[in-house]
Order: C-alpha cells, then sequence, then structure tokens
C-alpha cells in the first residue's frame, strides 16, 4: 500500500472510531436506581463493537491481554489500539496469542467504579474455545464483595451486586449482535438481569457467523495453538495442505456454538462475496429470527460499501427493513480470524 493511500485509510477508520478512557469512570449517582437497576453488559476486546456502540453507557469492554515475542499489549477496545493495530503485517498478526487479563489488572482498571456504575452486569462471553476471560471478571468482583457492599452502601445503593454470564458460543461479529439486540429490550432497561441472561442465551441458539480469513493459514496457525475439539473444522479447512493448492480460502461458519466448513475457493474475494450472499439469501428467504446483520472487516470500510455484492445487500436489506451494521475488525479479531478477514453474524430461525 502506497504511502498516501495508506494514510487516507488510517485516517478514515480513526472517524469511526471514538476514543474510551483507559481505566473505568465513575458515573454520577441516580437514586431512582433503587426502583429500577442500572443494567449493563460487557463484551470481551475480542468483540467486533463499533465505536459508538463501545462508548454506550451501558456497555464496557473486558481488556484482553495480547502477546507477541518479547512485548505484551493489553487491548482495552480503544480507538488508539485498533488504530495501532491496523499497521500490524499479518506475519506480525499471525506470531501474537490472546489470553484473558489477570484479576489484579482487572481490579485496577475497573474496580470498584464497575460496581458503582452498575447494579446488575451481564456478560456476553466469547466462545469459550477460544478464550475464557469473563472469569476474570467474576473472580474480581468475588474478592472484593465485602468492599463493594460497603462502598454501595456509602452511596445509597442497593448493596447487593449481581453478575451473570451468558456464553454467547459465537465470535468476532456474534456477540456484537447481541449487545446490539440486548440493549433495547424490556429486560435491559428494567435492569432484570435472570431474564435477559434468559433472553441473550435464547438469542445465542440462533447466532450464525460467517467468516472469509483471510490468511487461512494463519487462523489454522493461531486456532490450532489453542488445542480444542470444538475449533477443528475451521483448523482443517484452512491448513495448507497440498489438496487446496487451488481452493486455499474457505467460507466458514458458526452455527449456535458449532463451527464448520461450508465451501472452499480460489480466491479471497469470492469467499467474502459468498459470506454476504449467504446473509442476502437469509434475508430474501424471510429467514431472519431479528431484522439486523453485523460486519466487521480487516480493511477500508469505504471499499467493502462499494462492492457490488454490498450494494446489492444493502439494497435488499432496505426493502426488508433489516439494519446493517458495518464495522472494523478487533485487534483481537485480527489475531482469532487472521488479518484481512471479513466476518458476518445474524440470527437465522429455525427449522
Amino acid at each position: 500500500m502506497r504511502d498516501h493511500d495508506k494514510n487516507a485509510y488510517l485516517l478514515g477508520f480513526a472517524s469511526t472510531q471514538q476514543k474510551l478512557p483507559e481505566r473505568e469512570q465513575p458515573l454520577p449517582i441516580d437514586l431512582t436506581r433503587v426502583q429500577t437497576p442500572l443494567l449493563g453488559l460487557m463484551v470481551d476486546a475480542g468483540t467486533d463493537l463499533s465505536g459508538s456502540l463501545a462508548a454506550d453507557r451501558r456497555v464496557r469492554i473486558l481488556p484482553l491481554t495480547i502477546q507477541w515475542p518479547g512485548k505484551t499489549v493489553l487491548d482495552r477496545g480503544t480507538a488508539e489500539i485498533r488504530t495501532v493495530s491496523r499497521q500490524l503485517s499479518h506475519e506480525r498478526i499471525r506470531t501474537a496469542e490472546v489470553s484473558a487479563p489477570s484479576v489484579q489488572a482487572l481490579s485496577y482498571r475497573m474496580h470498584p467504579n464497575l460496581a458503582l456504575n452498575f447494579d446488575r452486569l451481564l456478560l456476553l462471553a466469547t466462545h469459550p474455545a477460544l478464550i475464557q476471560a469473563s472469569q476474570s471478571v467474576l473472580r474480581m468482583l468475588h474478592e472484593h464483595e465485602d468492599e463493594i457492599s460497603l462502598l454501595r452502601r456509602e452511596r445509597q445503593l442497593d448493596p447487593h451486586y449481581a453478575a451473570d454470564v451468558v456464553d454467547t458460543r459465537s465470535l468476532l461479529s456474534g456477540p456484537a449482535l447481541l449487545v446490539r439486540l440486548l440493549l433495547g429490550t424490556p429486560e435491559c432497561l428494567l435492569g432484570d438481569l435472570p431474564a435477559l441472561a434468559r433472553r441473550a442465551t435464547e438469542l445465542a441458539q440462533h447466532t450464525e457467523v460467517w467468516l472469509a480469513p483471510g490468511h487461512p493459514g494463519d487462523l489454522a496457525l493461531t486456532l490450532g495453538r489453542l488445542d480444542q475439539p470444538e475449533l477443528s473444522p475451521w483448523v482443517q479447512g484452512c491448513s495448507p495442505r497440498l489438496t487446496q493448492i487451488m481452493y486455499r480460502y474457505p467460507v466458514l461458519c458458526c452455527r449456535a456454538g458449532r463451527f464448520d466448513l461450508v465451501s472452499r475457493t480460489n480466491k479471497w474475494k469470492t469467499a467474502a462475496a459468498s459470506v454476504i450472499e449467504a446473509a442476502a439469501q437469509a434475508i430474501a428467504a424471510d429467514q431472519l429470527h431479528s431484522p439486523a446483520i453485523q460486519i466487521s472487516y480487516d480493511g477500508s470500510l469505504r471499499e467493502l460499501r462499494e462492492w457490488p455484492e454490498m450494494q446489492r445487500l444493502k439494497q435488499l436489506a432496505a426493502e426488508r427493513a433489516v439494519k446493517l451494521h458495518v464495522t472494523h475488525m478487533s485487534l483481537g479479531g485480527r489475531v482469532w480470524a487472521s488479518a484481512g478477514s471479513l466476518s458476518l453474524a445474524l440470527l437465522r430461525k429455525r427449522g
């Protein structure tokens, strides 16, 4: 990429992001929370949230640790981290590993304000075969349980603080789509954590995440290191075997937590077009459980929107009142899916 093209790309990316503070910030205390608990949603930094969604006062991002040989970065999902990640080559991304943050790091960055800013917290966890970062949050809250109760009493809040975890059984754009759908539900607005957890669990059963990896060999290497049997269809589908030389770009899918290889092609653009076409077919066949589609792309969103396939999808979505949400891929997402990838999430009707 030429220098002026690269600069224009980075500026265009930065314009879609909003800066987020490094540490959890305290919100003004609202005493009406005694009657209507304030409920927050948390996803990890590997979720492909847009800047505007991440800036919502009811949404929090759980940091993840990204490690390269000789370097460690705490990915907080901020615009700065994502902008830096744009400049990392796929060779650099391939050597990275994603892990859960330590309880001590979370205590410094999120405690105690996280426990004061919400009365209920629902963690929408990425597929456990990839990471189990939500357990760090639960341990942090448990270790500070007495302190949290005391602080909440001092603020005239209900001393009881509740947190729950829902396994979304998806990744990348999947949890981001669930956040969008859950924020506007009555359960979320009323602060009803058990009911919202049930709603999230039900939606997770309908969630499909489609992926066209930009560098299949990188995905096979990264996910293969995790040594998780559930990931085998993706790992094997991306492994650079001799039989795959002519058709090295797979179309992958994760349906309700099950990883599958859908097809294979000889060009990445064809694989990406197949992902977009899967969403178009779901709309045309009236198969969407919820009228929303989430797309994340590790590339220029401006160019993506100009693709003929995207233009057709946009037109069809407008005709059927389906909302399209397009955002950049997170740093953790780039590591898991490989650089230059396209991810799409939708909720499909059963049967």
